[in-house]
């Protein structure tokens, strides 16, 4: 399930992340300026474990009651002891009885009508209707193993509840499959937790660091140098040395990694993908832009004024960022694209990916701020393309069921290399965990490809499309499929994963630190330069911020 849109991300604390580099760098093609052709911590109710019957030791099985001498065996005298002197026996008073067996059967039998008829009324007068209370175990409910017989049941091995928390996911999308990993593993039960975005990073640290928290989790990959102690490292009984980076996407070994090691496993991908009014385009008989330049000059031509010359329908959603909801993406992927080195700001690639940014809003006025937000505009055709995730498209339908004339394509190329933009998240094992083993086997199992399978076909009952597959070996699956949806909305961003990059620039995770800070920075240098101010003086707080901000956090300044 798609991220909420009702908040803007950032970052927290990290320990050196190896891989997320920039490419290898491109000549400025921006260079010289020049035009391209907390919600208070929610505590978790803990499930008491049910409490598993205790199996008899084996062997004989001893009796309840205490061993009774054998009937007729006489005490022994002890040696040297005075003769016992045996009194002559008495008369009974009973013995009257004992002459005549009938007359002792007529009495013992009015003794117990009597007893019987007390025991009835005093049952009667403190609830005669009282059942006798039933427990049964997993192995003898409903069997019938009470009912007599030489029937017996083996008492089942202790079972362990793991606890998983998830964020986008509700748990009735995650019932089939737990309740099938449970079926195969019944010595574990997966207790899945939905959390709230809001303070989820801070409220898992949390957790974490106080033994309360869960056996697994869901993080954003760009978190993993936060999270580098609550993170524990793959065994190699889950993924085997090099088998990781076989599986899944390059992005993920490089932003997963922290001291050396692999620390998540990705069970979904995503991407910046560009969304087109295909309506829009087909009226203006326009290509797909593949180019940056393409772009331009489509975004440029799309764009519709109004005769005081106001935008009426923007033609791109690109410049500023009040309501272009992922403009830090769009960002960092031209930082990247561009040649430059992210952790570097002072560089003129990063400065010359900003103008080239502004310069959409500024001197091309393709987009305005007195449109809605970019998704809600494109939802509404007050604009005619615009960047951003997957999840987007499923609110685009929400916001408009009849709009269907829309698709999404590649994001445009910068010189030759091609370089795309990833941001997903990634299920993590607690490093403090005492049910490590178990919570590395249930990963294991959800990143299976039958498994992502399974719960892909399943989401898509509900929703245009499942969370797209982030295995390498199903992603031709889906870049071959004849199904409209997956070819218009899904195989673009599949098409781009090969390629994808990343950096601590990643909108909507809500994390409220090393992405949020970061993020602010570049926020307010966006709105410098539309002020007015000149693009290298806008520079300077993101200079001094950023460097205090990777430091603060623990990640490694060279990308």
């Amino acid at each position: 399930m798609p991220p909420q849109m009702n908040s803007v991300n950032s970052g927290p604390t990290v320990s050196p992340v190896s891989g997320m580099s920039s490419p290898a760098k491109a000549p400025g093609l921006f260079g010289g300026g020049q035009q391209p052709p907390k919600q208070p911590l929610v505590q978790q109710a803990q499930v008491p474990l049910q409490t598993q019957p205790q199996s008899a030791p084996s062997g004989a099985v001893q009796s309840p009651f205490p061993a009774k001498p054998s009937a007729g065996q006489a005490p022994t005298q002890k040696k040297g002891a005075p003769a016992l002197k045996t009194a002559a026996p008495k008369s009974s008073p009973f013995a009257f009885l004992t002459s005549s067996p009938l007359k002792l059967a007529a009495i013992v039998g009015a003794l117990l009508l009597v007893v019987g008829g007390g025991i009835f009324a005093v049952t009667s007068l403190m609830g005669g209707n009282s059942q006798p209370i039933s427990v049964d175990t997993p192995n003898n409910a409903g069997t019938g193993n009470n009912q007599g017989g030489a029937g017996t049941t083996t008492p089942p091995a202790q079972q362990k509840t793991i606890t998983y928390w998830g964020l986008w996911e509700q748990s009735d999308q995650f019932r089939a499959v737990i309740q099938d990993f449970e079926a195969q593993n019944p010595g574990i039960k997966v207790e899945y937790v939905q959390q709230n975005h809001v303070d989820y990073r801070e409220r898992l640290q949390t957790a974490i660091a106080s033994g309360s928290g869960p056996d697994l989790f869901r993080f954003h990959a760009s978190w993993t140098p936060m999270l580098s102690q609550e993170l524990e490292p793959i065994p190699e009984s889950v993924f085997a040395p090099g088998e990781f980076q076989q599986t899944f996407f390059p992005i993920a070994a490089r932003q997963l990694q922290s001291n050396g090691e692999i620390v998540g496993i990705p069970l979904m991908y995503d991407g910046l993908g560009l969304y087109i009014n295909t309506e829009i385009f087909r009226q203006a008989a326009l290509a797909e832009p593949t180019t940056w330049a393409e772009l331009k000059n489509a975004a440029i031509q799309l764009t519709v004024r109004n005769q005081e010359g106001e935008v009426e329908r923007g033609g791109l959603a690109i410049g500023n960022a009040s309501n272009v909801e992922h403009f830090s993406d769009i960002l960092g992927l031209l930082i990247l694209q561009n040649g430059g080195d992210p952790s570097n700001p002072s560089t003129r690639e990063v400065a010359d990916a900003l103008r080239f940014y502004t310069g959409f809003y500024r001197t091309d006025r393709v987009w305005s701020d007195k449109l809605p937000t970019s998704t809600v505009a494109f939802a509404r055709g007050e604009v005619a393309m615009m960047f951003a995730p997957s999840w987007r498209a499923h609110e685009v339908r929400a916001m408009n069921p009849d709009f269907s004339d829309f698709k999404v394509i590649p994001t445009p190329a910068l010189g030759d290399q091609k370089v795309a933009w990833g941001t997903f998240w990634a299920e993590g094992v607690n490093s403090k965990s005492t049910s490590k083993t178990e919570a590395w086997k249930l990963l294991d199992y959800l990143s299976s490809s039958e498994v992502m399978k399974a719960r892909y076909s399943e989401q898509s009952q509900t929703r245009l499309f499942g969370e797209i597959y982030s295995r390498q070996d199903l992603a031709s699956e889906l870049v071959i499929s004849q199904d409209a949806i997956v070819q218009n909305l899904v195989a673009p961003y599949l098409e781009d994963a090969p390629h994808a990059r990343s950096w601590y620039m990643n909108s909507y995770t809500h994390d409220n630190g090393i992405n949020d800070q970061i993020i602010q920075y570049y926020r307010d240098a966006i709105n410098a330069v539309i002020g007015g101010t000149q693009v290298d003086k806008a520079m300077e707080p993101v200079i001094q911020g950023v460097p205090q901000v990777l430091r603060q956090y623990g990640a490694a300044q060279n990308q």
